[in-house]
């Protein structure tokens, strides 16, 4: 189980044997791909254009881990990258310089894509400075205005993938302004509704246990002191391993909000999918889309 980020930055076998297919290689992805070969990353296929990717994974030094296959276009290179993963060439399936709508239109084809039935949902993994955990928040970038069975489906998503990161046990919180159920504020009536579900026992064929709670607000998810203050009985206040946002504008939020003003640093990944995606901006830093990939592919290897 891993506490920290810089664990799995020191680490020289937390990657050792993954293969990562990387479309539309630029040059911020083709540096994120060395410094995972670093640590044991095993192969990457690059997708794209070979004359501009081929001089990036030169200079880099990687030539000889990297097999490139020449495309014409941005989505060409997102076709390709799909099926080679759905060739078996690949654990984990990564966005380089390319729009995401291209990118996920390829994932997402009916014939030729990564679907496998499953909800796709984002997982962010952030480490906040004076925590001395990980900490998980879905759904915080895909589904805009998921209802309570789509919730009950990230939530699975997000858990088999923190089971997979070592986890025996997860702590989940069920965010919303407040923690009485109001049938007025949706939120509330959902948190309740995947409390209850997970009572019932659906989420029991997991490879990990966990305790679910909500609704809850914020400040009752970072601590204990708040919860008794306002006399709520609490086994997880200010031990939530994992938050379950009620739409996309909170996750987003909560998220961003970390990462700007609380210094926080953040990964994250697509899953639901055949393999787990690291959909990044095109924007992020290399050691931003490394971690995102580590993780990635950490979180395949302990799935399969």
């Amino acid at each position: 189980m891993y506490k920290r980020f810089i664990e799995i930055m020191n680490s020289s076998s937390c990657l050792a044997g993954s293969k990562i297919v990387l479309a539309a290689a630029d040059h911020e992805s083709v540096e994120a791909v060395r410094l995972a070969m670093q640590r044991g990353l095993g192969k990457a296929i690059m997708t794209g254009d070979r004359d501009v990717i081929q001089p990036m994974v030169k200079e880099a030094g990687i030539s000889d881990k990297v097999d490139i296959i020449h495309a014409d276009s941005l989505p060409a290179a997102a076709v390709i990258a799909v099926q080679s993963v759905r060739d078996g060439m690949g654990d984990v399936l990564m966005k380089g310089l390319i729009n995401t709508s291209d990118f996920l239109k390829a994932i997402l084809d009916k014939e030729n894509g990564l679907r496998t039935g499953r909800l796709l949902s984002h997982l962010a993994i952030m480490e906040i400075p004076g925590e001395n955990h990980l900490s998980f928040c879905t759904d915080s970038g895909f589904n805009v205005a998921p209802n309570l069975e789509q919730k009950k489906q990230i939530l699975r998503n997000a858990l088999e993938a923190i089971s997979a990161l070592g986890y025996d046990h997860v702590n989940v919180a069920c965010l919303a302004a407040n923690e009485k159920v109001d049938p007025h504020i949706q939120s509330t009536v959902d948190a309740a509704g995947v409390v209850k579900a997970w009572e019932d026992g659906e989420f029991n064929d997991l490879p990990c246990t966990c305790t679910v709670e909500g609704p809850m607000a914020i400040d009752v998810v970072a601590s204990q002191k708040y919860a008794e203050h306002k006399g709520i009985k609490s086994k997880i206040s200010g031990k939530v391993d994992l938050t379950l946002v009620p739409n996309i504008e909170c996750g987003n939020v909560h998220c961003k909000t970390l990462v700007h003003y609380c210094h926080a640093q953040m990964a994250g990944l697509v899953l639901g999918a055949a393999v787990p995606i690291v959909l990044v901006s095109r924007s992020d830093p290399p050691e931003s889309k490394f971690l995102s990939m580590a993780l990635a592919c950490i979180i395949s290897g302990g799935m399969r």
